[in-house]
C-alpha cells in the first residue's frame, strides 16, 4: 500500500482495469466487516476478475472480520470469473487467520511476496478511497457476524468447539428480532 498509512481502522477500495483493490487500515473486526462486505461485493457487481485484499496497514483482526474474509473466500471459491488474494500480510496476521484455518481457503502472501503475474497496483493505491459503510442495524450486525462465525465452523470443522457459545448467543440474539 502507499507509504503513509491511512489514519484508523478502516476499508480503503478502488477498483480499475477489473481489479479492486481493497485495503485493510488498523484493527480489522466486526466494526470494519460491513464496509469490507460492500467494499468486496461491489467489486463483484463492477465484474472484477481481481479482488487483492491488502494487508499492510492491517494491525489486528478479530474473529468476525476473518470470517468475512472467509465467507467471501468461500464464495468465491467456485467463480470462474473472479480470484481474491491476501497480500502483505504480516506475520502476526498469517498466523491470526491459521489458527482459524482461513489460510487453507485463501491464498495469501506474505509483505512483499505477490502472486505470479500479479500487475502493477500503483494507480489502484493512488485512487484508494474510504468506503463508508451505512451503520449496520442491530440485527443485520447479529446476522453478519453469526455467518462469520459458521462459516468459520466450515473452514475448520475444530472451531465449532471454539465458537459454539459465540454461535448459540447470536442465534438467541437473531431470535429477538
Amino acid at each position: 500500500m502507499a507509504s503513509g498509512r491511512p489514519a484508523g481502522n478502516q476499508i480503503l477500495a478502488a477498483t480499475a482495469d477489473n481489479c479492486t483493490l481493497v485495503a485493510v487500515a488498523g484493527a480489522a473486526t466486526f466494526k470494519l466487516a460491513p464496509a469490507f462486505k460492500q467494499a468486496t461485493q461491489a467489486a463483484s457487481l463492477a465484474g472484477s476478475s481481481l479482488i487483492v485484499v491488502d494487508m499492510a496497514a492491517c494491525e489486528t483482526m478479530d474473529s468476525t472480520f476473518m470470517g468475512a474474509i472467509a465467507s467471501l473466500g468461500f464464495s468465491l471459491q467456485k467463480s470462474e470469473t473472479t480470484r481474491l488474494v491476501l497480500i502483505n500480510v504480516g506475520s502476526s496476521a498469517a498466523a491470526l487467520l491459521r489458527g482459524l484455518g482461513v489460510d487453507r481457503i485463501l491464498k495469501v502472501y506474505p509483505a512483499g511476496s505477490l502472486p505470479q503475474g500479479q500487475g502493477d497496483l500503483s494507480l489502484l493505491v493512488q485512487n484508494l478511497h474510504p468506503v463508508e459503510a451505512a451503520a449496520p442495524s442491530a440485527h443485520d450486525l447479529a446476522a453478519l457476524m453469526y455467518d462469520a462465525h459458521e462459516t468459520l465452523t466450515r473452514v475448520a470443522p475444530e472451531n465449532l468447539q471454539r465458537f459454539k457459545d459465540v454461535l448459540s448467543f447470536l442465534r438467541e440474539d437473531l431470535k429477538r428480532f
